[in-house]
């Protein structure tokens, strides 16, 4: 997987992460949104720095939220079959052993993911703005040089997709998914930082004319 050359340039330079693996990479799938590992630590003062200074940010929520499911890794013994056979050829591995089958030397580093296609990795603290421009170099999947891209200016937010699933996908997602809202009328804000669920089409239909990205249509 490629690397984000992005050190010269940036001159070396309460939130709830509290999903599984497991339900990350369900989550990520139900509502084809792409997945960021991040391999992190309690003690680490970037990771913490990481979840002060950029994930709560709205601009920052904003473009994630639609495009990505991200889930928190700490190097511990709880146990995971996503990725084990992949990287270590076993059937179950723990959190710490995919530390080591990943190669992470360091926190934080984030690994970006479509399905189980590796998309990049990032190694060390990003600020903001910058991350920004990762996350929508790697949801349009951009082949193009990513110090070039970065000297851009690249209004992208978000493919708006409506996206069918069962009942039982949906009350998954309403229970694991703090971003994920059940409407049956459309609400006075349609935020592009929501997973909006619904029985109804023409609801799904004018939730994504009002600017709403992701939209889960309960059939």
């Amino acid at each position: 997987m490629k690397r984000f050359l992005i050190i010269a340039i940036l001159a070396l330079s309460v939130i709830s992460l509290a999903l599984t693996l497991d339900d990350a990479y369900r989550l990520a799938n139900i509502t084809q949104r792409k997945l960021i590992m991040m391999f992190s630590s309690p003690t680490c003062y970037y990771c913490n720095l990481f979840k002060k200074e950029v994930f709560p940010k709205e601009d920052f929520q904003e473009i994630l939220i639609p495009n990505f499911v991200f889930v928190e890794l700490y190097a511990t013994d709880e146990k995971t079959t996503l990725f084990a056979k992949e990287v270590l050829g076993e059937e179950s591995v723990s959190y710490r052993d995919l530390f080591a089958g990943f190669g992470v030397r360091g926190t934080p580093t984030f690994f970006f993911f479509k399905g189980k296609e590796g998309l990049g990795y990032l190694p060390g603290y990003v600020d903001k703005d910058n991350f920004i421009k990762i996350l929508k170099y790697v949801a349009q999947e951009l082949k193009e040089d990513f110090q070039t891209y970065l000297k851009k200016d690249d209004p992208f937010v978000g493919e708006p997709l409506i996206i069918e699933i069962s009942k039982e996908d949906a009350d998954f997602v309403l229970k694991k998914d703090k971003n994920a809202v059940k409407v049956d009328t459309v609400p006075n804000e349609v935020r592009r930082d929501r997973i909006y669920v619904t029985d109804s089409p023409d609801v799904a239909k004018t939730l994504q004319e009002k600017g709403a990205l992701r939209v889960l249509l309960v059939k």
